[in-house]
């Protein structure tokens, strides 16, 4: 891998976001429909509040089948269940330093902010991308 590619080589521009009002029915049913493991989840001026994951959701879900109700599910948003414990980097990060991010924590994908604002991700899979890409 190229010790000088940036994360704004090959992160996502284009992605799904979820406001945090979302409810969480509405999420499940973009990420399932777009196969994706999670989104980040935005306010108004693109600030990232979060991030949701298939497994808060699986969760939430498993918790009310289990109760037998299924209120919780259909009064949570995805604020309410999202990961408020993230890392961001910066479109200029190298993508080595955002590899070993990955490595030492157990998330799928990073926010990509510029001026405090979401411009893209970067995932695991980007990273292996860049080492079938460059590699020797």
């Amino acid at each position: 891998m190229k010790k000088n590619l940036k994360v704004d080589d090959l992160m996502d521009r284009v992605f799904v976001t979820f406001s945090p009002e979302t409810p969480v029915p509405d999420a499940v049913d973009v990420l399932g429909k777009k196969r994706l493991f999670g989104a980040c989840v935005v306010d108004n001026d693109g600030k990232v509040l979060g991030i949701l994951s298939e497994k808060k959701c699986i969760k939430l879900y498993l918790e009310a089948f289990s109760t037998g109700s299924i209120k919780p599910i259909e009064e949570a948003t995805v604020m309410d269940i999202m990961y408020d414990d993230f890392k961001t980097v910066q479109k200029s990060t190298g993508v080595v330093e955002a590899a070993q991010v990955f490595l030492t924590t157990d998330f799928r994908r990073m926010p990509v902010v510029e001026h405090g604002k979401m411009v893209g991700q970067i995932t695991r899979r980007d990273i292996i991308k860049a080492i079938e890409l460059f590699s020797i």
